[in-house]
């Protein structure tokens, strides 16, 4: 499972109170914190801050100081930014969050992923929005990513999102969203597939139980990267745990490990 942390969001309160306040100290354990429990990447977000793009090289940054065994995946909806980041920062094997295939996002992004060489965050949505059923999520994706693969992006650096919405809004959306994931997994078998886990329990109690429930069925169906909460210790158990069913774990060591932490 490649492993995106989420914890650099300025939609999370306390994240981005230490953006604005330009808490070193905040960022940098947040970032290590996460690299240090198995992420690969590091989302970093800093819409709701009053200068994104300033604040995207800041927090870019000590980030990467901080957790030098990650990789940024720059999560905007501003090429602009995008780009002042590019530009201002040294980034090794980064990824865009994210495209969709309205008209001036793809215009907007596309050229970035195409100079700086990133990875890809593809959002089957369209114009009408989120699709309801799974067969448009499918038919959104594969149109998305015939247009990656003519802008040269490899199946490796393409992830689509599976976009599992609230199952407080509507309560078959996650199932839409693991149907969409499973047909997407037999036809573009080199293609990640990603879930933003924690918007499949929002506005429901016991959220974790959600989240790490869905986790599993998700990689179930083919999902294999998630923008999730890994410094969390159930969590990251339960994603060991699933991983070892999986046959992904050798000797089931990861797990072992896992468990350990819990323990401490």
């Amino acid at each position: 499972m490649i492993i995106i942390g989420e914890k650099l969001n300025s939609s999370i309160p306390s994240t981005l109170q230490g953006l604005n306040e330009k808490n070193e100290d905040f960022i940098t354990d947040l970032a290590r914190r996460q690299g240090e429990a198995g992420a690969r990447y590091l989302d970093l977000n800093t819409g709701m801050c009053g200068d994104e793009k300033e604040m995207l090289v800041w927090a870019a940054g000590l980030a990467l100081k901080a957790a030098p065994g990650c990789a940024l995946m720059a999560d905007s909806t501003s090429p602009g930014a995008l780009r002042y980041l590019f530009e201002n920062v040294e980034l090794e094997n980064a990824a865009i969050n994210s495209v969709t295939l309205e008209e001036d996002r793809l215009s907007g992004v596309l050229p970035l992923v195409r100079e700086f060489k990133t990875a890809i965050v593809g959002m089957p949505i369209d114009g009408d929005g989120i699709p309801k059923t799974a067969e448009r999520r499918v038919e959104n994706a594969r149109k998305l990513i015939a247009i990656l693969r003519e802008n040269g992006s490899a199946d490796q650096d393409i992830y689509i999102d599976i976009v599992v919405e609230a199952a407080a809004t509507g309560w078959d959306a996650p199932q839409k969203a693991l149907e969409a994931a499973q047909a997407l997994r037999g036809e573009f078998p080199d293609v990640h597939l990603l879930v933003g886990l924690s918007n499949v329990s929002f506005g429901l109690p016991r959220r974790g139980v959600i989240n790490e429930t869905f986790l599993a069925c998700a990689m179930a169906r083919g999902v294999d990267a998630a923008i999730m909460d890994i410094t969390n210790p159930s969590m990251k158990l339960h994603l060991r745990a699933a991983e070892m069913l999986f046959g992904q774990d050798e000797y089931c060591m990861e797990y072992l490990n896992a468990y350990r932490e819990t323990e401490q």
